[in-house]
């Protein structure tokens, strides 16, 4: 089991708060002592690809996610809410 990981964005949906081009570290070790929460910066998986995106709601196991760039964003307005089991971590450093 990897505990650190490295993500490329390579998209707009995230601006301003994260540039396309930023490389972003992600750990799943939070997610073991607590649940994610609303406000959490996170990087799931869905449709064979990666993603990252905040929380926006959160309904029993199950989260609503949605990029900063609203209006440049394939979330869950889209791809319906995602499952808990579906998160692979959470954003801890952005490194340009």
């Amino acid at each position: 089991m990897i505990f650190l990981n490295k993500f490329v964005v390579s998209g707009h949906s995230m601006e301003p708060t994260i540039l396309a081009g930023t490389t972003l570290l992600v750990s799943s070790i939070p997610y073991f002592f607590k649940e994610p929460k609303v406000g959490d910066i996170v990087v799931f998986k869905r449709l064979r690809k990666t993603f990252v995106k905040r929380i926006k709601k959160k309904e029993k196991q199950q989260y609503f996610l949605a990029g900063d760039n609203i209006s440049d964003s394939l979330d869950s307005r889209k791809l319906g809410w995602v499952r808990r089991d579906d998160i692979l971590g959470k954003l801890l450093w952005t490194l340009s």
